[in-house]
């Protein structure tokens, strides 16, 4: 069980943005006893204890970042090693990480609440690789990539076809493709070849994420993608910057003479 949890983006909102009015305190500390209770809640018949857990530490002052960061992320990946060593079965585990769903599609509104579109960003799409799921861990991206100022679609597990139907059928300037196992890996540069020709966007920046990604970082290039965020904290921001220069590029261009060269 591989997630993806990129949980830090929030750190770089957009400059200039105004900060949403949580309570302000000292930063709080998310200790290893309190991300053992919220597993527990996870897997208890309590379907209050996880949401009561998040809105004490946000009532603290615990910033949405660190919650992501030093709850979330260890909280699932504790499920994953529980299912791995039989500790917890397939239904606990599965209603486990549907209630952390529900607690990021929560904070997730929070920010929303506060955080308009920015004109600067653009539209995402992001996706696991077809037959793929990171279900948790893209919604966290989404979440993250929303509080930047982007407008966030993300996939579904699909197929190679749904892909490009949804890149061919509406309109994006980034795409965000993760692959949590590595020997999918040779078939991101045809996934992406194939998304390109399907796009409706010609200047389409492509990302790609995943560890295989941290670790050899020179597969970016060689699957034919734009990037992969050295860090997840600089997600939108690489993001932000393969659009600003592709629209720069687009804006320099000179226009297409209306009479033939001599």
């Amino acid at each position: 069980m591989e997630l993806e949890l990129i949980p830090r983006l929030l750190a770089h909102a957009r400059s200039g943005s105004a900060a949403p009015d949580w309570p302000i305190q000292q930063p709080v500390v998310i200790t290893g006893d309190e991300v053992a209770a919220f597993v527990q809640a996870c897997l208890s018949d309590d379907e209050e204890r996880c949401p009561d857990i998040i809105a004490g530490l946000i009532a603290k002052g615990a910033a949405l970042e660190r919650i992501c960061l030093d709850l979330l992320t260890p909280a699932a990946r504790a499920l994953g090693t529980m299912w791995d060593e039989d500790e917890a079965d397939f239904v606990g585990v599965t209603l486990g990480l549907g209630r952390m769903q529900r607690v990021v599609r929560d904070i997730g509104r929070r920010v929303a609440a506060e955080t308009p579109m920015s004109e600067d960003a653009g539209q995402a799409f992001l996706c696991g690789m077809p037959d793929e799921q990171h279900s948790l861990g893209l919604a966290m991206v989404a979440e993250f990539f929303v509080a930047d100022g982007w407008g966030v679609t993300v996939g579904p597990p699909l197929g190679a076809h749904d892909v490009l139907h949804e890149v061919g059928a509406h309109w994006y300037d980034v795409v965000g493709l993760s692959a949590g196992i590595t020997e999918r890996v040779p078939r991101i540069a045809e996934v992406i070849r194939l998304i390109r020709e399907a796009s409706l966007n010609s200047e389409l920046a492509v990302m790609v994420g995943g560890r295989v990604f941290v670790e050899f970082p020179e597969m970016v290039g060689k699957v034919g993608a734009d990037a992969s965020a050295p860090d997840a904290a600089q997600g939108p921001m690489v993001a932000r910057t393969l659009v600003q220069a592709r629209r720069a590029r687009h804006a320099h261009s000179p226009p297409p003479s209306s009479t033939p060269s001599p």
